[in-house]
């Protein structure tokens, strides 16, 4: 998914991604465990909110890839 012409913001961006879409499947893995673990209700409440803002925070980052990769193939196309 990385290329190497890519500027290194957006490589750090890719790996941000990445290690978001980690935390964010171990939140959902520790989440779905909550009846096991016995957690109490707002413990509970607390980690959907969390999940919930994390992957919002997915999907923004999603977005800002997408824009700054097309502004450097747009400036790559205007210098060509």
């Amino acid at each position: 998914m990385i290329k190497e012409n890519e500027p290194d913001y957006i490589k750090r961006m890719h790996e941000e991604l990445d290690t978001l879409g980690l935390r964010v499947e171990k939140l959902k893995a520790f989440y779905n465990t909550r009846y096991m673990r016995r957690l109490p209700e707002f413990s509970c409440y607390l980690l959907k909110k969390q999940l919930k803002q994390m992957k919002a925070y997915r999907d923004t980052l999603k977005l800002r890839i997408m824009y700054e990769e097309s502004e450097v193939k747009e400036h790559e196309d205007a210098s060509h």
